[in-house]
């Protein structure tokens, strides 16, 4: 059985055979998320607190944003330096990272104190211990991915398998034990297993790898490099974090019902974009270290944008058709069966946004931000008109709008990703092919 899945990893290549194995794991995590989602948070979380899940894990996001700008250069230096045979460098990365991001989430817990109070009054929800819980919940999974980066970085993509299989049930029996005390400071409760849990295996698996090598200088170095990387990196995370915000805070606007149902629908069309998201892990590294060696890159590129996107859509497709029969089958989702009209265009962003993180991550990879110039204006242009209309007391919220302001931005910066690759064609360099 090893041999043969060693033949099959081979056969697919570096992007698809590893995204393969991983998609495995990952899967078998996804299934116990999506009894976790579907059946668990909806039976201990009023259904008037519901639609306020997803708001308040995109607050989480927002509270950790600072570390995200730092990911994406740390990754790419430190696959450079591993590409280079250089662990000295590595092992320094890896040290300076996890202290950087230690003082940056320090200086994020001091903060939140005076940004809480503000969305717990906009949804109407009593605070008790949930601002800690959310903040709690926001830096595990901010510093896991310093962790787990070290790791897709140096092409662990097997411990990674590994831990994403194992995580989600030490998440599961979390979210059981506390999710009766209390619904909503329980699911962040429950949040903070899976990335506690993915931290220390990356942690164990890099220092038993680096062993008795020394720590090497490297900022010096790559200073130019990793602010060419970081400025425009922060541009884009504050902006797309604005943006999850804008569309994310109107929920509490929107009909009880109508939130709730998002919640829902949401759990079932965020499996199309399961394929896309595991060959974006698994894109950057080999894609890095391709360029570096001038190797083409193009290629991938289109497997990826094209195998995501039309899986992606096949399965919206059959989820759209079999939609009403199944939540008017399914007792707790039957009063949403009226509202799964939602599933083809939710499926859809979900699908075409993945097609589009496979296009940033490629460019990110190969150095190249150039789709900064289309996405940042869209992704502005729809916070503006979203936080502008809900200033508006007098405007009827309800979920068309912002699944309607979703659908027309996602559509209108994917297309500029297909506008750019077209535009760069096969003139381009072997090594940006």
């Amino acid at each position: 059985m090893p041999n043969l899945a060693a033949r099959l990893r081979q056969r697919l290549g570096p992007v698809w055979g590893a995204a393969f194995v991983l998609f495995a794991a990952q899967r078998f995590g996804d299934a116990i998320n999506a009894f976790i989602g579907i059946w668990l948070v909806p039976r201990y979380v009023p259904a008037d607190e519901l639609g306020a899940v997803l708001p308040l894990a995109q607050v989480a996001t927002f509270v950790a944003m600072p570390l995200a700008v730092l990911l994406t250069p740390y990754a790419k230096l430190l696959n450079v330096h591993a590409e280079r045979g250089e662990p000295g460098k590595v092992k320094a990365m890896f040290r300076d990272a996890s202290l950087l991001a230690l003082a940056v989430l320090l200086l994020t817990l001091a903060a939140t104190p005076f940004f809480f109070p503000l969305v717990f009054r906009h949804f109407g929800i009593q605070n008790g211990n949930l601002a800690l819980a959310i903040v709690v919940s926001a830096t595990l999974g901010a510093l896991a991915p310093i962790f787990t980066e070290s790791l897709r970085a140096l092409k662990r993509f097997g411990v990674v398998s590994l831990a994403s299989a194992i995580a989600p049930p030490l998440r599961l029996a979390v979210m059981w034990i506390a999710l009766p005390f209390r619904g909503l400071t329980g699911y962040f409760v429950g949040q903070t297993a899976g990335p506690a849990f993915q931290s220390g295996v990356a942690l164990l698996d890099f220092l038993r790898r680096h062993r008795g090598v020394r720590c090497e200088p490297w900022f010096r170095e790559d200073r130019r490099v990793f602010l060419a990387f970081a400025i425009p990196l922060a541009v884009s995370t504050i902006v797309g974090n604005l943006r999850g915000m804008a569309e994310m805070m109107p929920m509490a606007r929107v009909p009880a019902i109508e939130s709730a149902a998002y919640y829902q629908i949401t759990r079932f069309t965020e499996i199309a974009s399961y394929l896309g998201f595991t060959l974006v892990f698994v894109l950057f590294p080999v894609v890095s270290a391709r360029h570096e060696r001038g190797q083409g890159t193009r290629r991938i590129l289109l497997q990826t944008m094209w195998g995501s996107l039309a899986l992606g859509l096949a399965f919206t497709g059959a989820l759209a058709l079999a939609g009403r029969p199944l939540f008017e089958a399914v007792g707790f989702l039957r009063p949403y069966a009226g509202l799964v009209g939602y599933i083809l265009p939710l499926g859809a962003i979900a699908t075409v946004r993945v097609a589009s993180a496979c296009f940033t991550t490629h460019e990110m990879a190969c150095s190249r931000f150039r789709f900064l110039r289309y996405t940042v204006p869209i992704a502005l242009a729809e916070t503006a008109a979203l936080f502008l209309l809900l200033r508006d007391p007098d405007f009827a919220w309800h979920l068309r709008h912002i699944v309607g302001a979703m659908f027309a931005t996602t559509l209108l910066g994917f297309l500029g990703n297909l506008a750019e690759l077209g535009l760069r064609g096969e003139a381009a360099p072997a090594a940006d092919r």
